[in-house]
């Protein structure tokens, strides 16, 4: 058989040079730039952390016997990377190679922030164009018209602006709408240890002068000390400072810490100290006085360690409550040793960021040979 000669060409030197063309298409050897560049992982990385702060968590208990509060939910220290013997409030985490440093948002209680001798003068938080946030040395982030804007890290306002007749909502989440941040630029900041806290008016003021914590007086029944209980029976915490109806009011959680009953002779007194004492509060249900004369209150009134049965549908109180009111329990103010309470309702709760320079130790990034 004979080839056909085409253009020259023979039909299977054709299909030859086309076996070659495709051949050479696909194994043609790249050039250096076509070649991806080694990469090199950057051997340090910002890592973001989020704190959150709440001011009941600060050394509460520090308060002069005078009334006269050391911190307050408005002014306060925390200690970054402390230890539990640290007399603020803590925050296990340290923060070293710190780059920015801001507070984003801010939760307050909205009650009435001032108070006097008259009803007639009830500002509230939200009556102020707006709230500053300051980190005693943590300042210049921005400059303003005035030393406190000189030294805030943010002007706060409400994320949602209420109108007067809004006024009763519990709590406001406050936005940083200045949307500053500490930036410590070109070298981090090596170690930032304290927070010193305050939240002021535009005019430097303390927002807020409402007391949060007293001083506990006696715990007592607020009836005879008989059994059976009734629904009407509750417990009267008498205390030594007293204190308005914007600092504690029904529905609050108290949280008591350091009381005991004046007499421990019965296994029943110490039941009740750790019943009292604990971490889970109690609700309070009125506020009274002992003297009626009095413009301010000095009692406040929880429920007693009992519950509504299941079984029964009538209150069921607990037996060794029943034991100690027979042994001991007084229904009559006679003075405890120490206790304070303080008002878990009415503390400011912060959310801070915090950026750092770190190591690159991402596993993912690092060069293989």
């Amino acid at each position: 058989m004979f080839n056909q000669i085409v253009g020259g060409y023979t039909n299977i030197d054709n299909i030859d040079y086309q076996k070659k063309s495709q051949s050479d298409q696909f194994q043609s050897t790249p050039t250096e730039d076509t070649l991806a560049p080694d990469y090199k992982s950057p051997e340090t990385k910002i890592k973001n952390h989020t704190v959150i702060i709440n001011s009941i968590d600060r050394n509460w208990l520090n308060i002069s016997s005078s009334g006269n509060v050391l911190e307050s939910p408005y002014r306060f220290k925390v200690k970054l990377g402390g230890s539990s013997k640290d007399r603020y409030s803590l925050v296990s985490q340290n923060y070293k190679n710190v780059i920015s440093f801001s507070i984003d948002k801010v939760i307050l209680s909205n009650r009435v922030c001032n108070t006097s001798y008259t009803s007639n003068i009830s500002p509230r938080l939200n009556d102020n164009p707006y709230l500053a946030v300051s980190v005693a040395g943590i300042n210049f982030s921005s400059y303003g018209t005035n030393r406190t804007l000189n030294e805030t890290l943010g002007i706060y306002t409400p994320l949602i602006p209420l109108p007067t007749t809004f006024s009763d909502i519990t709590y406001l989440e406050f936005k940083n709408t200045s949307i500053q941040r500490k930036e410590y630029t070109p070298a981090p900041e090596g170690y930032i240890s304290l927070l010193d806290i305050s939240i002021t008016s535009p005019l430097g003021i303390t927002a807020s002068n409402l007391n949060d914590v007293l001083d506990i007086y006696s715990i007592f029944l607020s009836t005879s000390n008989t059994v059976p209980i009734s629904n009407s029976d509750s417990l009267i915490i008498q205390t030594s400072t007293y204190f308005n109806d914007s600092e504690f009011r029904r529905n609050d959680l108290i949280q008591i810490r350091n009381y005991s009953y004046h007499n421990l002779s019965y296994d029943e007194s110490y039941i009740f100290n750790n019943w009292i004492n604990s971490t889970n509060g109690h609700y309070i249900s009125n506020i009274s006085k002992s003297n009626p004369s009095t413009e301010l209150y000095n009692q406040i009134i929880i429920p007693l360690p009992a519950s509504l049965s299941r079984n029964t549908g009538i209150i069921d109180v607990e037996p060794w409550f029943a034991s100690f009111l027979i042994k001991s329990f007084s229904n009559v103010a006679i003075q405890d040793s120490g206790g304070k309470c303080i008002n878990s309702n009415t503390q400011s709760h912060l959310v801070v960021n915090i950026k750092t320079l770190e190591k690159n130790d991402n596993i993912f990034f690092k060069d293989f040979d």
